[in-house]
């Protein structure tokens, strides 16, 4: 490979040429490792024997340094071979030649024997060399003369300081000699004034583009030129690796469908992921490159793939044993040839190809020694745990804690796996009974994460120590919840009076600490656990949650809060301060966050509950934690519940429960299970609720609010398949658990509406009324949605003739709060009112938008009920012959509309008369029709039906 090489080649065979005149010369070649010094060395040898010239070659080896006349042997060797029985004398090693130090100085006075000795051998090789120049011109060359041993460079250097009487061209190669002192002699011999010196260098583009385009089976795009150069440095070697890489990627029916470039040599551009292919070849190329450099080289090369980016020069030589000035010159050198960029590999290949050769038990030790490097260098404790992870256990009193918080870190980054991977391994390495029980805590929560559904087992087994006390108590708090989340109540009742047993006599930060962790499970209590508030033996102690409070800790809260107070001001305020600085939660977060969620849930803050939910979600993209997912598609699925969109909360309920369920009942997998009961019930998909209904739930289910939605969903199924007086039963059983746990929030579940709506279906229209009449008489604490419910259950109490004005007052509440699935039930009640006092016009325009809006909805039994009664067959036929908005991609539902045409557009999907419309936007009737009319051409419809698809996704403070 002589790309770029023509110049220097033309000056040596100028060399040749003189040399055969009889002007004798030397040259030498330098360069680095693998820039094609031996390639040169045999072009000249080439040149010289077509030129009819004999030819010797010498190459010299680390290993034979030390060998007194190991290279000159070499040459004679090879002139025997050359020339048989030219009758030359075995030299041998005279005596004294092992006085010969490292430096190439003779030992002892300067006329000594092994001088006279050295100076009778070198006579002797000039007068051979000198006779065989005399027959034809004689080509010596000498590879890697830096290893030469000292003897021999001094009877070349003899040599060459009579070479301009004869016919005899030296030409030596001398590469890079890092951490090895040369014998001086060495210099007197290439630094002498005749010697001619040319370096080889990397190659430039302009040459990785001659070398492509003669190796591969197409010319090279620029782009792949500048990847092969920046990969390599221009290395020859390198490059002529990468090529080859490509070449084979290029052969048919080897790699087809791999190769990232196309047959003209440009980048496949719908391809991003293609990279330039650094495969088995290339990466045994570096090896070998790194083996040409000697053991310390590789040495070098193996400490910086094992401490990869916490590599630095004096980790390095602390880690390797060698010095630290020789590790700088490695890494200069190593950079220069294209393996290393400063102290990192240029290619993870590389690294890669460096440990898979590396013994085992080498490796082990020296991730251990890396490993207490970091440690005592203070790196993170992720850098350190790598170490430990692929080394296996390392008895040392720092290594669990270090594990430990490396696990934390992990969990952090919703790397749940290997948080799991560090803990397995620390509690390999725990010689104290008390760190392994820390470690098998902290490894219940992370199974947690991972598989919520089966780690029940994994709180239980630590129960003995916890009532031993042999846990710290954030600890012992987290596993007695981790109980309470799978139903054992009595086992996580028990830990927490363990807890709330001591006597506060122990240091002040422990007892601080005690009584944080201990309010933060009261908190859980009152939100999750109401119907356990009153279980543990000594009430449990409460803090002031403030600003500075743990998130979880404000987020609990504020749902308890809003359980027991309604859409309270400080308690939306506390849950939305904690939702903004969850820009990036961290999965330790997630449960603090649901609560959060569901606090603004619960006060009917729906859009806002909605918003924080989408942020959320775009977020946790980067995160894999089944139990963070599944918690927060319950959150959503409520918020999609309550906001009538009935089709995305089955199926954000069904993705939930999918993560949170198994073959026990826990509180979050029960909560998604209410949520997609009742939403399958509103549908009209009774089959699939029922379904879901089949197995019996444990008792300690009804001590949970996820008990209370399971419930009134049951009751909603009931009710809606004729088992009223089993509704009825679930409806007054949440009642009476709800006003013994201080939680009769209709936000949580209205069942006073729902045991009123039985009441009616049985005939008793007295206890009904006196159910809502309550409902409507409670304070009225901004719950917008559930005034509004109250209120439609309040118009079904009175005479026929009272009902409109409280049904539309009931219309409005929950138009404003984006309930649509009960703003449909209102209009379905309203049209039948105004059925029966005959005012059939106004019927059938409020059936009209009761349909539009049950449908945007999904409600398909609210919409069946309504079709055969209030609307006429064709209108039935041509609405469900209507194309969508919703199908046509390319109008893109209400984007593409003007926000003045926008807003009329949705008060017409909603059924407002052209005339409503103008009063409420305060325009003129011709401004409405023209509006309407730019909107049907824009969404490409014919009719207000077909605006209902995007309508309900709009709020009324919109319009």
């Amino acid at each position: 490979m002589l790309t770029e090489r023509t110049e220097i080649l033309e000056r040596l065979d100028e060399l040749l040429v003189q040399s055969a005149r009889g002007r004798g010369a030397i040259a030498v070649i330098s360069g680095s490792t693998a820039m094609g010094k031996t390639t040169m060395l045999d072009a000249v040898a080439d040149m010289a024997t077509s030129a009819g010239s004999t030819v010797l070659s010498v190459v010299s080896a680390p290993h034979e340094r030390g060998l007194p006349f190991a290279a000159l042997a070499q040459l004679f060797h090879a002139l025997d071979a050359r020339v048989p029985g030219t009758g030359v004398p075995d030299i041998g090693v005279p005596e004294g030649a092992r006085l010969i130090g490292p430096s190439g100085m003779v030992g002892g006075p300067p006329h000594s024997a092994a001088h006279d000795d050295l100076v009778a051998v070198a006579r002797q090789t000039h007068r051979v060399v000198a006779e065989l120049a005399a027959e034809r011109p004689l080509l010596i060359t000498v590879d890697d003369v830096q290893h030469t041993d000292a003897a021999t460079l001094f009877c070349l250097r003899y040599l060459a300081q009579r070479l301009t009487q004869l016919s005899v061209t030296l030409v030596l190669s001398r590469g890079a000699a890092v951490g090895e002192q040369p014998p001086r002699i060495l210099y007197d011999l290439l630094y002498q004034t005749s010697v001619r010196r040319f370096h080889l260098g990397p190659l430039s583009r302009a040459g990785i583009r001659e070398l492509a385009a003669s190796r591969l089976p197409f010319v090279p795009a620029e782009e792949l030129v500048t990847e092969i150069h920046t990969l390599s440095v221009g290395n020859p070697l390198l490059v002529q690796a990468l090529i080859e890489e490509l070449r084979l990627r290029a052969e048919p029916d080897v790699f087809a469908g791999h190769f990232p470039w196309a047959s003209d040599g440009s980048p496949v551009k719908q391809d991003p992921e293609a990279e330039l292919p650094t495969g088995h070849v290339f990466q045994q190329v570096v090896l070998a490159c790194l083996h040409r450099l000697g053991p310390r080289a590789v040495r070098i090369a193996q400490c910086i793939a094992l401490l990869d980016k916490a590599a630095t020069p004096l980790l390095l030589s602390r880690l390797s044993g060698i010095d630290a000035e020789m590790i700088r010159r490695y890494l200069w050198l190593l950079t220069g040839v294209g393996v290393l960029d400063g102290a990192r590999f240029r290619h993870p290949g590389i690294q890669q190809a460096v440990l898979r050769e590396m013994p085992a038990d080498e490796t082990t030790d020296l991730r251990h020694r890396a490993a207490s490097l970091l440690h005592d260098n203070g790196a993170p404790p992720q850098a350190i745990a790598v170490h430990l992870l692929n080394a296996g256990p390392l008895c040392e009193e720092w290594v669990v804690p270090v594990l430990q918080r490396a696990a934390r870190h992990a969990l952090a980054e919703a790397e749940v796996l290997e948080a799991i991977r560090y803990l397995e391994l620390a509690r390999e390495c725990c010689s104290e009974e008390q760190d392994r029980l820390s470690v098998t805590a902290h490894y219940a929560y992370a199974q947690w994460q991972l598989r919520p559904a089966d780690s029940a087992q994994h709180f239980l087994t630590l129960k003995g120590p916890v009532i031993g006390g042999r846990l710290p108590a954030e600890d012992s708090a987290r596993l007695a919840e981790g109980m309470l989340f799978h139903l054992n109540l009595d086992d996580g009742l028990e830990v927490i009076d363990q807890l709330n047993d001591g006597d506060g006599d122990g240091e002040a930060e422990a007892d601080e600490h005690m009584a944080t962790a201990l309010h933060g499970t009261r908190l859980l209590m009152a939100a999750e656990f109401p119907g356990l508030l009153d279980r543990p033996r000594r009430p449990l102690p409460t803090t002031a949650v403030s600003a500075t409070s743990t998130s979880e800790l404000r987020a609990r809260h504020a749902l308890a809060r809003t359980l027991e107070r309604g859409a309270d001001e400080y308690a939306v305020a506390l849950a939305e301060q904690v939702l903004q600085g969850s820009q990036s939660p961290a999965p330790w977060r997630l449960q603090g966050l649901q609560a959060a969620l569901l606090a603004l849930c619960y006060a009917d803050e729906l859009d806002t509950a909605r918003r924080w939910y989408e942020i959320l979600v775009a977020d946790s993209r980067r995160y894999d934690v089944p139990v963070w997912q599944g918690l927060l598609e319950t959150a959503g699925a409520l918020i999609s519940l309550r906001r009538g969109q009935l089709a995305e909360a089955a199926r954000q309920a069904e993705i939930a429960y999918s993560r949170l369920s198994g073959s026990r009942w826990n509180i979050s997998g029960t909560f998604a299970l209410a949520i997609l009961i009742e939403a399958r019930t509103s549908m009209g998909d009774h089959k699939a609720a029922a379904k879901h209904l089949a197995p019996e739930p444990p008792p300690a289910l009804f001590h949970t609010r996820a008990g209370l939605h399971y419930l009134y969903a049951r009751g909603r199924h009931h009710l809606a398949t004729g088992n009223t007086y089993m509704a009825l039963s679930d409806f007054l059983e949440c009642g009476t658990l709800m006003h013994r746990w201080n939680v009769d929030t209709p936000a949580l579940v209205p069942w006073r509406l729902g045991a009123a709506e039985a009441w009616l279906r049985l005939g008793d229209r007295e206890r009904a009324a006196r159910l809502v009449e309550k409902q409507v008489a409670m304070p009225d604490t901004g719950l917008t949605r559930s005034r509004g419910m109250a209120l439609h259950g309040l118009a079904l109490v009175q005479p026929t003739a009272k009902q409109p004005p409280v049904l539309l007052d009931a219309f409005r509440q929950l138009e404003i709060s984006g309930a649509w699935y009960e703003a449909a039930a209102v209009l379905v009640e309203l049209s039948r009112a105004y059925q029966q006092l005959g005012e059939k016009a106004r019927a059938r325009q409020t059936a009209r938008r009761a349909w539009r809006l049950a449908k945007s909805c999904g409600a398909e039994s609210m919409c069946q009920a309504l079709l055969p009664t209030t609307m006429p067959k064709s209108t039935e036929t041509k609405e469900s012959a209507a194309p969508s908005v919703g199908d046509r991609s390319d109008q893109g539902g209400f984007g593409g509309l003007s926000e003045s045409e926008r807003r009329v557009a949705i008060l017409a999907a909603q059924g407002y008369a052209n005339r409503e419309i103008a009063d409420r936007l305060f325009i003129t009737v011709s401004t409405v029709e023209q509006h309407l009319t730019r909107v049907y051409r824009k969404m490409g419809i014919r009719n207000r039906e077909q605006l209902l698809v995007g309508a309900h996704a709009v709020s009324y403070e919109t319009v």
